[in-house]
């Protein structure tokens, strides 16, 4: 755990609630990284293979610059890293990784780097946008990521307030505690992180017999 990290929330919802996180996945979060290139990175923090990452992320900035192949983007610690879906219209043409136009914003797009990242890793920033924010955000969150702790206040305050049943566990640096006991809590001031990670889904505890927690049959 890094060492800005105050603590660490799991989460597990019954039903999907996701679209509560659309405005953190949009304004950003943080993961621990290690070296390798940007696409290796993804790779293993959304558990997902090299060829769907190319696929399915077709517009990457990094640190607002746009990168066109991601096996020589090399991130570093407190890097900022945008990722999209294929955007409409010219400019979305324009700006997809590797597209035709790419040679249109030569001037600023992101240069290749065969250096690799700081060997002891670091943090790097994430924003989502459009049709990844649904589709890549559970990937994130499954897996964990850092948040501050004001918008771990706000995040909270808008799942509970509205649906606090649908939160079936929640354990706090291995203690549980209930939805309500969640809601109330004073959260220390300052500017640590809190490693967040929610799934979603009938628990193990809870499937029918005979079937395991998404439902096939064992």
């Amino acid at each position: 755990m890094n060492a800005l990290t105050c603590g660490h929330l799991r989460l597990h919802f019954e039903k999907n609630p996701i679209a509560a996180f659309f405005p953190l996945l949009q304004k950003g979060f943080r993961v621990e990284i290690d070296t390798g290139n940007l696409q290796k990175i993804l790779c293993r923090i959304c558990d997902i293979e090299p060829g769907d990452v190319r696929a399915r992320i077709q517009t990457v900035f990094l640190n607002g610059k746009p990168v066109d192949d991601m096996e020589t983007a090399f991130v570093e610690d407190g890097d900022c890293l945008a990722l999209s879906a294929a955007m409409p219209g010219l400019v979305g043409a324009t700006m997809r990784s590797g597209g035709v136009l790419a040679g249109l914003r030569h001037s600023i797009s992101h240069r290749p780097s065969h250096t690799a990242s700081n060997e002891r890793g670091g943090l790097l920033s994430i924003k989502l946008f459009n049709l990844l924010i649904k589709e890549f955000g559970p990937r994130f969150l499954r897996q964990g990521i850092l948040v501050g702790l004001d918008e771990l206040r706000s995040l909270l305050t808008s799942i509970l307030e509205v649906d606090r049943g649908n939160c079936k566990t929640a354990k706090l640096n291995d203690h549980m505690i209930n939805a309500d006991a969640l809601a109330e809590m004073d959260w220390p001031q300052g500017p640590g992180l809190i490693l967040l990670e929610v799934t979603f889904g009938p628990s193990p505890d809870t499937a029918s017999p005979g079937f395991d927690s998404a439902g096939n049959v064992g």
